[in-house]
């Protein structure tokens, strides 16, 4: 390994010494001068490039909140020299826009006039604007006190199966405020969420949502937390008493059995609940005619949390006694 690098280090002393060396260094040394030179000169000619410029208004008093969104960048065309291009690219330009100087009754005017002397401003008097990707810009605002509202989750939701969505849907914030008018203010009682979709679910999921836009209203924040509580599925089981209904004054019925067993399915978190009087099971008595040893049982109300319920005897026998 020493004796290689040694016979490397012999030829590049070798090569060093040629002449044909010292012409190629002194030829890309011309070279490396004369493309210095030609960017320079290409720099100072005139050229024309786009920027994206960055909006911002100063001097806001607290009090004001906009209605109407800030557009956040204007795209513009510039003709100058090509040092000044460079470095305007370099330093992020920002066209300020002085709140007390355009902003009355309510409306924030600032017109393509106003536009291009701010960016001449920005950019330099040397410099050509040669297009605006805006017109105008018209900014509504208001010094009214926000009104706080609540929140109105709109969601289509859907478990994966052997899961459940279990209690009701968070809001974080749970209210927002709504600034406008108050015109526009007094018609405003609750704020909408955009629709949340989400299927196959086997866990608790915590999402962001956006807000529903109201026309001439601005809503802060915008967006909101929403958690969907999502549990695994239980299997109980329980035994119902039977109730009799239509039968006739002076008459009742005796079942046999007067209650059946029932299975169901509820969050883990429920487990320890006693469902049992949440669970309605009858007969009729009018179905005698149709069915002369057994009438059959139905499952008449229980709670939307109890899943997949099913009779483990769907049909009893009974006796009818004279009072």
């Amino acid at each position: 390994m020493g004796n290689r690098f040694g016979t490397w280090i012999e030829r590049w002393r070798k090569l060093k010494a040629t002449s044909g060396f010292h012409n190629t260094v002194l030829f890309l040394i011309f070279v490396g001068v004369s493309t210095l030179f030609w960017i320079i000169l290409a720099l100072n000619d005139s050229a024309q490039d786009s920027f994206n410029v960055r909006i911002a208004i100063t001097n806001v008093p607290d009090s004001v909140t906009f209605i109407s969104d800030l557009p956040e960048k204007i795209h513009v065309s510039v003709r100058d020299k090509g040092t000044t291009l460079w470095r305007n690219h370099y330093r992020h330009p920002t066209m300020n826009i002085n709140f007390k100087d355009y902003a009355q009754d309510g409306v924030l005017r600032f017109s393509k006039t106003d536009i291009v002397t701010a960016l001449k401003s920005t950019f330099g008097t040397t410099s050509t604007i040669n297009s605006i990707s805006m017109d105008s810009i018209r900014l509504d605002y208001t010094n009214n006190k926000g009104k706080r509202v609540p929140i109105v989750i709109e969601a289509n939701l859907m478990a994966a199966s052997g899961s459940t969505i279990e209690g009701h849907l968070k809001a974080v914030p749970s209210n927002v405020l709504v600034f406008g008018d108050q015109s526009v203010l007094d018609t405003i009682n609750r704020v909408y969420t955009d629709l949340i979709t989400l299927k196959e679910l086997t866990e608790t999921r915590t999402v962001e949502v956006s807000l529903r836009r109201i026309k001439d209203a601005k809503i802060m924040p915008s967006k909101i937390q929403v958690t969907i509580p999502v549990e695994p599925l239980v299997k109980k089981e329980a035994l119902i008493t039977i109730t009799a209904v239509n039968v006739p004054h002076g008459e009742s019925l005796l079942l046999f059995p007067s209650k059946v067993p029932v299975d169901y399915y509820v969050a883990m978190s429920r487990l320890g609940d006693n469902d049992d009087p949440s669970i309605e099971l009858q007969v009729d008595f009018n179905d005698i005619a149709a069915h002369t040893d057994k009438l059959n049982v139905r499952v008449v109300s229980y709670p939307e949390r109890l899943q997949n319920l099913s009779l483990k005897n769907d049909s009893v026998e009974y006796t009818i006694v004279k009072n």
